[in-house]
């Protein structure tokens, strides 16, 4: 893209990395060479990254230091999330002689110094019940809201068969569970795990979002139809909002739309079609909406609080990781042919 803005001299080796985060679409891609941006207790950002010897490493701020996630063990897939309130839950998966074994945390705090991030990875608790032959491919949280459980979804193959599974991150010794999909999720390109009052599945198909819960005790059951979806409705992101256990769904097809909490009418954020919805984040400066568009490049869109979305900005050539801060900062890390670059934009993105 013409013009597009310098880069900062911050910079790490060179990887590649995709993001699913939260993001409901068809054949997401799973990350090969993961990479995360979170901020920790003082605001500073910590960029976390799997290069391609699987090893996982931290830079914080422009400190390229290296973190062992177990000692011995390579990271085959991980996904790292932070909450509203700065705890962070993590999931990585580590390769073994006999398969992949998993290993999960939530509410973990974020400020810490590297001897303390080694010593929370290395303490990540077990999460068992994957088969042996196990390879994981996929990790993928759901929206960390409040109230809700941290549920996770596991995508894998075991000697070749694609299997599925999930789990809540907040009591690992449960296990993983399979994930066996509702009548009306069967047959969707794209699901995710995730809540609405209750745990379920969020699936996306023939242009109907739909949220089923599990089967659960005492009969309790949610079924909800998101109806009006944009045309040719593609790519869905759940995100944060409001309402405890409930979350903000955009959908993005030929327009951009959003439905707030239980709020069954979609609120139009931008004439943008074809858009890949990446990354959403809000607090008391305002609210942020990151999206691919069809060539790969990413664009953000931005509004004050209780004012109306702006036009959309540009943000990165290609693939980028977002944090925001309290004060309305957003910090970016993207990766080109010079290696991963980390950069600060004001609040709403000016």
């Amino acid at each position: 893209m013409r013009g597009w803005p310098p880069p900062s001299n911050r910079r790490w080796p060179m990887i590649e990395a995709l993001m699913a985060h939260m993001a409901l679409y068809p054949n997401a891609a799973a990350p090969a060479q993961a990479l995360f941006v979170i901020h920790d207790d003082a605001g500073v950002p910590l960029v976390l990254r799997v290069d391609g010897a699987g090893r996982l490493l931290l830079a914080r701020d422009g400190d390229p230091a290296q973190v062992e996630a177990v000692a011995g063990f390579i990271v085959r897939a991980a996904d790292i999330r932070q909450a509203g309130d700065g705890a962070l839950a993590i999931a990585l998966a580590l390769s073994t002689g006999a398969g992949d074994a998993l290993y999960v945390g939530a509410g973990i705090p974020a400020g810490q110094d590297h001897a303390g991030w080694r010593v929370r990875l290395a303490g990540l608790a077990p999460c068992p019940g994957l088969p042996a032959g196990t390879r994981v491919t996929r990790l993928a949280f759901g929206p960390l809201l409040a109230g809700a459980p941290p549920l996770l979804l596991v995508g894998a193959s075991v000697h070749g068969t694609p299997r599925t599974w999930y789990c809540n991150a907040a009591t690992p010794a449960l296990g993983v569970h399979p994930l066996t999909l509702p009548a009306s999720a069967r047959g969707a390109p794209a699901h995710a795990v995730g809540t609405y009052r209750l745990p379920g599945v969020w699936a996306l198909r023939h242009d109907e979002l739909r949220f089923t819960s599990f089967s659960g005790a005492f009969g309790w059951q949610v079924d909800v139809a998101y109806p009006n979806l944009p045309c040719g409705t593609s790519s869905v992101l759940l995100a944060a909002g409001s309402m405890p256990n409930v979350p903000d769904v955009f959908a993005a097809g030929d327009v951009i739309v959003v439905y707030r909490g239980s709020n069954p009418v979609p609120q139009r954020v931008a004439a943008v079609a074809g858009a890949r919805l990446r990354w959403s984040a809000r607090n008391e400066v305002g609210e942020y909406l990151a999206y691919a568009d069809e060539e790969g490049a990413m664009w953000l869109l931005a509004r004050a609080a209780r004012g109306p979305w702006r036009d959309p900005l540009p943000l990165a050539p290609g693939h980028a990781v977002l944090a925001l801060r309290d004060d309305g900062t957003i910090h970016v890390a993207e990766h080109n042919q010079r290696g991963v670059v980390l950069r600060r934009l004001a609040a709403l993105g000016e």
